[in-house]
């Protein structure tokens, strides 16, 4: 794949539609992509708790319950659209749903599905070229745990994932850094990236660790590269046995300079990521770039 044309693109709330949108776009002028907008109308079963109430009160309970709930959903997903249909006008881009392999310009389309956000995206995921998700936002009134939605996409999708700012970004993909640990994970993401890459004025490899030195460290990825046409500088920060200083590093280097961070995603065992940190969870909560992981 060298352009990513169909281009699935989240939109959860009005605190983080504008950015994710934004990101979207950027990435589509780039590829004369299709922007596949969706919004996810929650069904309250997806979230309510099992009632801890008597047999008596309990129908009464839920039936009050359910009833707020969807009409906070359906009010929610109104909203969604306005901005939607706000944004297609005012960057002129063409409706459009049926798919064109020639298409030489931007186009959208906004969905509004009824379900549970984790299973939506990550079964929806499966069939895009590039999912465009929000960074977490816990502040929205309507938020739930977002991070176990963004884990849905990384870990059950297959596919590649880009993480949209709060702030939307002046640039993507003209200065890539590529955090590279040799992993299978970092691999698939550097190979799901190239179409960023192999376009990108500026490439770094930056090595965060190298379990085999001999066949995959960062010279070798950067010599894989160059028959692609990309120069790649390689870059080793120091060694650290602390996910949260290893982390910072990464974010000092890939944050002010670039503007997009490519890494694997949950290369370690829940077990590890339990006992010592996450990688991805910290690069999520503390990176302000956009983020194109995969696992």
């Amino acid at each position: 794949m060298n352009a990513f044309k169909d281009i699935l693109v989240q939109m959860d709330s009005e605190q983080t539609a504008q950015s994710v949108l934004q990101t979207a776009l950027l990435i589509a002028k780039k590829f004369n992509s299709h922007l596949d907008i969706f919004h996810v109308h929650l069904e309250p079963s997806c979230i309510l708790p099992v009632p801890v109430v008597s047999a008596d009160m309990a129908g009464f309970v839920v039936n009050d319950v359910v009833q707020a709930e969807e009409k906070a959903f359906a009010q929610n997903a109104d909203d969604m659209r306005v901005i939607f249909e706000k944004f297609v006008e005012e960057h002129g881009i063409l409706p459009k749903t049926e798919p064109q392999a020639d298409l030489k310009e931007i186009t959208a389309q906004f969905r509004e599905i009824f379900g549970c956000e984790d299973e939506v995206i990550a079964w929806c995921s499966r069939v895009a070229d590039l999912t465009v998700l929000a960074r977490p936002e816990t502040s929205s009134p309507l938020a739930r745990d977002n991070f176990a939605v963004l884990n849905a996409a990384l870990m059950e999708s297959g596919s590649a994932i880009l993480i949209a700012p709060h702030e939307k970004p002046e640039t993507i993909g003209t200065r890539v850094m590529i955090a590279w640990d040799a992993t299978e994970e970092a691999a698939k993401a550097v190979t799901l990236a190239m179409p960023f890459i192999t376009r990108a004025q500026e490439v770094v490899i930056l090595e965060t660790d190298t379990p085999n030195e001999e066949w995959a460290d960062a010279k070798a990825l950067s010599a894989r590269l160059s028959w692609h046409g990309v120069n790649a500088e390689v870059v080793k920060i120091p060694e650290s046995s602390s996910v949260a200083a290893k982390g910072a590093e990464i974010v000092k280097q890939a944050c002010g300079r670039f503007d997009l961070l490519v890494s694997g995603a949950f290369t370690q065992s829940t077990m590890r990521r339990w006992i010592l940190g996450s990688m991805t969870k910290y690069l999520i909560d503390n990176a302000d770039i956009p983020l194109f992981m995969t696992h």
